[in-house]
């Protein structure tokens, strides 16, 4: 069942739903599928949203409602086991931004850990927003972060070197052309390719070449010089 996008896609909005109907402004949700090495499928969803500090009690029953609307409560009782829900909150930048880079993260980094279930998450939207962001910045960046801008501009169909609109390409590549080329990794799922080096310019002349006078019998083909 959780091998199904659709059923991905549905358990993260419900997710959504949830959060916006209780007061939360902006929701944020990313699925991760491997632990770092990919040695199992262990599909979790992760949410960023804005909020505060909760009270012991009040963040129980703000879990309680998380897996009554996730996980029925008949499935729950047949497997033997719950939703675990961890739930954090700062107010630091940096702790924010470990955060976000965390959750963007690419989790399905090679297609040979599970083939099947790659083919059917191709095309699959895994970020996906809900809720207003039209409120002010909180913090802005200040130029120093050369991967998290580069990736700004990815997500604004810009190329972060060229500055030119991404042009995407429909087919899947394999990830060891891709790795052959040292990408860069900029975070989400996003590689930075090395440019592709332009032909040379003009015509290539052999220097150990040099032009014979007309009057060199090497010069003539070899039906001129047999006879």
């Amino acid at each position: 069942m959780m091998r199904d996008p659709q059923v991905l896609a549905l358990l993260r909005k419900k997710a959504r739903r949830l959060l916006r109907k209780r007061g939360y402004r902006m929701v944020f949700t990313r699925w991760h599928y491997f632990g770092e090495h990919g040695e199992k499928y262990h599909p979790h969803l992760n949410i960023l949203c804005d909020g505060g500090w909760l009270p012991e009690e009040q963040l129980a029953e703000l879990k309680d409602s998380i897996r009554r609307k996730l996980l029925p409560r008949s499935i729950a009782k047949g497997i033997g086991k719950d939703l675990e829900i961890q739930y954090r909150y700062s107010r630091s930048p940096k702790q924010i931004m470990h955060w976000i880079k965390y959750v963007t993260k690419a989790s399905f980094r090679d297609i040979t850990w599970d083939e099947p279930l790659a083919n059917a998450l191709y095309g699959f939207h895994n970020g996906c927003f809900a809720g207003t962001w039209d409120g002010s910045p909180k913090w802005k960046l200040t130029g120093t972060d050369k991967k998290f801008n580069a990736l700004l501009k990815v997500r604004e169909g810009i190329h972060p070197v060229s500055g030119k609109p991404i042009k995407w390409n429909k087919e899947p590549i394999p990830w060891a052309l891709v790795e052959a080329q040292n990408p860069v990794d900029i975070g989400s799922g996003y590689y930075l390719l090395p440019p592709i080096r332009p032909p040379p310019s003009g015509r290539r002349q052999p220097t150990n070449l040099i032009e014979l006078p007309d009057g060199d019998y090497r010069k003539h083909t070899n039906t001129v010089r047999r006879l």
